[in-house]
């Protein structure tokens, strides 16, 4: 019973704040307009993110911003709501951080997020500028496009993807704000996407928790190594992990891997053990409680999804893996195929059919995403003060996004995703499967355990012991002996002298 209350006190927090957010972002001013009609407006906001390549056909750039306050008709209304701001050249300077006037077409969205769109054209006028910290940080980003912008295509898409969260056809390249159009052929971009979908590795192509893991598992080891105290460590790694999510592209992901990096450091700092779901669980609750909108996000949803399944399944899975193969590969396909699992649900609602091939993807992928994930971060912070030595990691990184891009496109073309119901009638489908196989596996534990012989254990009085199982070279090498014997046998009578 405090389990099921528990468990309906979260749903009804998570219903409530689903149910918020969707009210606040339907009452904002410019939701409002946008419900009318188009209208002229002027806006004041800061930018939220870098400025990107624009999805939108004749536009140039495109960056999201938070309004301060919009004005419709002579009518100057206080906001809290982001926005989609599309501009063409003079108006493509807007810096993260920065606080700018604007003035353009205010219009519902045609696709994508459900935010209004503002089309400037008559240009931005900067207000405040960012601060030093985040002058920095955009000229390190700046700095490790251009030496990304000197790799091979892949490369040139996947280096800045798997490394600060925006795949390089969709940065502007051009230094101290000048405007510059990705060099990569979009058909190019958007087949290399369709196969990272098909093969079920798309995740590859943004930033995850990965890269917070990868900094915190490097920390935790050099503090450890030093004696330092909880306190201290938990101070460090909450820098790191502000540090890290500040050289990141803003991202619903991003946003959730750092506020369970935080949560976390918090735990530690209390002497208190971190466990993943139920920081996972606090890190919902609040980031639900205090951005609401975050209940309609995809990206939120799977970066959830994808934790869930790595806290319920990676350590049965990384057990039955290290039976079959070396615990280097095991470990991280584990975490992968866990993760994959737990974003299933999500991702039939995003686009229906399941990715096959998935498995054999992560397995081909797997030896290489960390040495990617940290040559690229080095590169990140390396570009801006030796370009040589960053063009040199960048190119290590870009061999590990080739060896990536190789088997996407060797899986995406072998076969199709297969076909499965699309909308919630999917994911109830995927929701109900892994209730059975739980369900089935739980039975089945038990069946073994009634039939299980106990009277040896109560002679020996002893209870250590664990079950054996062959590994599958082991399993070769007995089939392989026994047919030869099998054949010697017959080769023998045959031919007695």
């Amino acid at each position: 019973m405090p389990t099921l209350a528990v468990l309906a006190a979260v749903a009804l927090t998570a219903a409530l704040a689903a149910a918020v957010g969707h009210e606040s972002a339907r009452s904002g001013p410019a939701a409002r307009q946008i419900r009318q009609g188009k209208a002229l407006a002027e806006i004041r906001g800061r930018a939220v993110g870098p400025m990107s390549a624009s999805s939108r056909r004749g536009w140039d750039c495109q960056a999201e911003v938070r309004l301060q306050w919009v004005t419709v008709a002579g009518v100057r209304m206080p906001s809290d709501e982001r926005i989609m701001l599309f501009a063409r050249s003079r108006s493509c300077l807007l810096q993260q951080g920065g606080l700018y006037l604007a003035r353009g077409l205010l219009e519902p969205p045609a696709y994508g997020r459900p935010i209004p769109w503002l089309a400037v054209e008559d240009g931005t006028k900067q207000v405040e500028p960012p601060g030093p910290c985040r002058r920095l940080i955009a000229r390190m980003q700046r700095s490790f496009l251009e030496q990304t912008g000197r790799l091979d295509d892949q490369g040139r898409i996947l280096v800045p993807g798997l490394t600060m969260g925006i795949l390089g056809n969709q940065a502007l390249p051009g230094s101290d704000g000048s405007l510059g159009r990705p060099a990569v052929e979009p058909a190019y971009a958007t087949r290399l996407t369709q196969d990272f979908r098909a093969s079920g590795i798309l995740h590859l192509m943004a930033v995850s928790g990965g890269h917070f893991m990868i900094l915190a598992s490097l920390l935790v080891r050099i503090m450890r190594a030093l004696r330092s105290p909880p306190l201290l460590m938990a101070l460090v790694l909450s820098a790191a992990y502000l540090g890290l999510g500040m050289l990141m592209v803003p991202g619903d992901s991003v946003l959730r891997a750092q506020a369970m990096g935080l949560l976390s450091a918090l735990a530690l700092a209390a002497f208190r053990p971190a466990q993943s779901l139920n920081t996972l669980s606090w890190c919902v609750l609040l980031v639900l409680i205090l951005r609401p909108s975050m209940a309609a996000s995809f990206g939120f949803a799977l970066s959830c999804g994808a934790v869930l399944g790595i806290g319920l399944g990676n350590r049965r899975l990384s057990a039955l893996l290290e039976d079959h193969l070396p615990a280097f590969l095991a470990r991280p396909l584990a975490t992968t195929m866990c993760a994959q699992a737990g974003t299933m649900p999500v991702q039939v609602l995003m686009s229906p059919g399941l990715p096959l091939l998935a498995p054999l993807a992560n397995l081909l992928v797997t030896p290489v995403v960390d040495a990617a994930t940290v040559t690229g971060l080095l590169a990140l912070l390396t570009s801006w003060l030796w370009p040589p030595v960053g063009l040199l990691l960048a190119q290590l990184t870009s061999l590990g996004t080739g060896v990536m891009a190789f088997a996407a496109t060797w899986l995406g073309e072998a076969a199709a995703p297969a076909a499965w119901p699309p909308g919630p009638v999917g994911s109830a489908c995927l929701v109900g499967l892994g209730l059975m196989a739980l369900i089935d596996h739980r039975l089945m534990r038990f069946i073994r355990a009634r039939g299980r012989d106990h009277s040896w254990p109560a002679v020996t009085g002893a209870n250590s012991g664990v079950p054996f199982r062959p590994s599958a070279w082991l399993s070769a090498k007995g089939w392989l002996r026994q047919t030869y014997g099998l054949l010697a046998q017959l080769v023998f009578k045959n031919d007695p002298g």
